[in-house]
């Protein structure tokens, strides 16, 4: 083969090879196109399919939003309901909050003027506890003028009533009573005669002798021989008056005795204090 043929030859090929090249060319470019296609037409579907789902969202949303403004209006509305109820239910509680108050007030005025009732009755009852005190020191000093034989009882009953009275552990009430009491039995006494027989009260008579008393204002010792006695007075500086006279001490015992059965009844002179002071017997 010659240059030419081998020359036209390669060019041939050349063109060939060309035609081949851009026929392929063409198919990539159709397939791509094709592909191209392909795609644009999902996306479209894709674009489509999220404008569906946002129409759909937005429709929903706009449906929630009616509704929660809906919602929202019959909650202001029962909101607005309630602030009412609550603002009356308010002005109630305050008016009964004045009424209460004054109600307080009037209570504490009264609690007020019972404490000053009770803070007065007290004061009265401290003043008459004052007195009544006085009142004890004025029957000890009265009983002091009574016989022993039964001033010690009711002077220690006295004494033990005004000690419970400092110590304010018994009601005026109560004192009166028992001071009422007291009183009676000394009152009792002056219409009475006790006899009795028990160890001497008096240094100047020793061992066992008779006491002798007769109501309030008279009271004589005398021994049971017979010959010495003593007889209490209550005039100036009261105490026992000691007598050194037979006939007076036998007529003492007389007496005693008389009044125990011992004897038959009969007149007997007892010394009158005064009597006895000037040297009588009667």
């Amino acid at each position: 083969m010659s240059n030419f043929e081998k020359t036209v030859d390669t060019v041939d090929k050349e063109h060939v090879m060309k035609r081949i090249t851009f026929a392929i060319c063409i198919l990539i470019i159709a397939a791509i196109c094709a592909v191209a296609q392909g795609d644009k037409e999902s996306e479209i579907k894709r674009v489509r399919k999220e404008l569906s789902q946002l129409q759909s969202e937005r429709e929903k949303n706009n449906t929630d939003r009616v509704k929660d403004l809906n919602e929202f209006k019959e909650y202001g509305k029962r909101t607005a309901e309630r602030l009412t109820a609550v603002k009356n239910e308010t002005n109630a509680i305050n008016q009964q909050v004045v009424v209460q108050k004054r109600r307080n007030d009037s209570l504490a005025a009264l609690v007020n003027w019972a404490n000053a009732r009770a803070k007065q009755a007290e004061m009265c009852q401290e003043a008459m506890r004052e007195k009544l005190i006085v009142s004890c020191d004025q029957i000890i000093a009265n009983l002091q003028n009574i016989p022993p034989m039964v001033q010690q009882n009711l002077i220690a009953s006295t004494a033990l009533l005004k000690n419970e009275l400092r110590n304010k552990s018994i009601e005026n009430v109560e004192v009166f009573n028992r001071m009422q009491q007291i009183l009676i039995r000394a009152e009792e006494v002056t219409g009475s005669i006790q006899v009795s027989q028990e160890s001497s009260p008096i240094a100047e008579i020793r061992g066992t002798v008779y006491r002798l008393r007769i109501g309030t204002f008279f009271e004589a010792v005398v021994n049971i021989k017979g010959d010495e006695c003593a007889v209490w007075y209550s005039m100036g500086a009261a105490g026992w008056k000691t007598i050194k006279d037979a006939s007076i001490a036998s007529q003492i015992l007389k007496a005693a005795q008389i009044r125990e059965g011992k004897q038959l009844p009969s007149f007997v002179k007892l010394p009158l204090v005064a009597d006895v002071e000037k040297g009588g017997n009667q």
